[in-house]
């Protein structure tokens, strides 16, 4: 497969290995709750959650990347917002439909156990429970980090950087100053995992700033943090997800220094991972949006089955593994190219 010369192969790649990551967390807790007291995976595979942190520092690094030479350009800050914004949610509204249509059927057997505010949901906007579709809770950080960034673009882009450090700052203050608070706005604007969108940007202005480290020593030490952090927290008997600055400092700053640390080696020695990782990471939306979806459903047609043990468990987690990456590749095919397709015939000429 040839990609476009701009096209920064590791990211895609690193987008496939945090989806992975995230498959893994969920495959966990889909057995641990529904494998009838059986389980084979492993409980390190809740390390699996740090995906999602990567997810948050591969977008900033990638919302910097694409706006060079558009700042202070009317048009251009109008196709940013029309382009994220389409990017996120045609897309999340289809798996979205879904999810409603499982919740109406559950309201009408009479099971309410369960909060939603739909209108939240399907806007992405903060709320005190979590969306219809689960794994939406990283969209709401994603599309205020996009709209946030955006009102970045109408300054000069050398003012780029101390922005950044400025919004930092603000968040960290925020969050030292206001927690906890039960507003959910004011809870999304002071979260530290703002910080690792902003840490993916500050990342790619170093990177495109022509100062150059060698990417292998931080890849290596990147590991080495990511590995030894969780590894303390699981000793202390922590769970880096309990905490937003446990999770920054655990999950989060190796994220920033891998996404460094993968590009450079992509740009000094033309390095880069795995095709499949890559083919993976171009459907990682897709997959993201549909594992739950796609576990949810095979474990409630094994149950049916009433086999159970170890052996029956490993049989459904590897089917629920591959079949969460082929229906969301095909999901990415079918549904989330046409939909951006469609999306991009109806943009209007700014």
């Amino acid at each position: 497969m040839q990609y476009p010369s701009n096209k920064i192969v590791n990211i895609q790649a690193l987008r496939g290995l945090a989806v992975l990551l995230v498959i893994a967390v969920h495959l966990a807790g889909y057995e641990e709750k529904f494998g009838h007291g059986y389980t084979i995976l492993p409980k390190w595979f809740a390390i699996g959650g740090s995906g999602v942190d990567i997810f948050f520092v591969i977008s900033g690094f990638v919302m910097v990347t694409i706006t060079r030479g558009r700042f202070q350009q009317t048009g251009s800050i109008r196709r940013f917002i029309y382009h994220r914004l389409m990017r996120i949610y045609p897309t999340y509204w289809f798996y979205s439909l879904i999810m409603l249509a499982f919740f109406l059927i559950q309201q009408r057997q009479g099971d309410n156990s369960r909060m939603v505010d739909i209108t939240a949901s399907f806007l992405l906007l903060p709320q005190n429970q979590w969306p219809l579709l689960v794994v939406g809770w990283t969209l709401i950080h994603e599309i205020y980090f996009y709209l946030v960034f955006s009102l970045l673009l109408a300054f000069h882009e050398r003012w780029l950087l101390p922005l950044l450090i400025l919004w930092g700052g603000a968040t960290i203050t925020g969050s030292l100053l206001l927690f906890p608070n039960e507003n959910p706005t004011i809870q999304l604007i002071t979260n530290p995992l703002t910080l690792e969108f902003i840490a993916g940007g500050l990342v790619a202005r170093f990177h495109y700033s022509g100062k150059a480290f060698a990417g292998r020593p931080f890849l290596i030490m990147a590991l080495a943090w990511w590995l030894l952090g969780y590894g303390i927290c699981v000793k202390l008997g922590l769970a880096p997800e309990s905490s937003h600055w446990l999770r920054v400092l655990i999950f989060g700053i190796p994220a920033a220094i891998s996404v460094y640390a993968l590009v450079a080696m992509e740009k000094n020695s033309r390095w880069q991972l795995p095709i499949w990782l890559v083919l993976i990471g171009d459907a990682s939306y897709s997959v993201y949006l549909s594992h739950t979806l796609v576990f949810a459903a095979i474990w409630r047609i094994w149950g049916k089955f009433g086999v159970t043990g170890p052996w029956a468990n490993g049989l459904a987690i590897v089917t629920m593994f591959v079949s969460s990456l082929v229906i969301g590749m095909v999901s990415f095919q079918l549904i989330e190219r046409s939909l951006l397709k469609f999306t991009r015939r109806l943009e209007p000429a700014w």
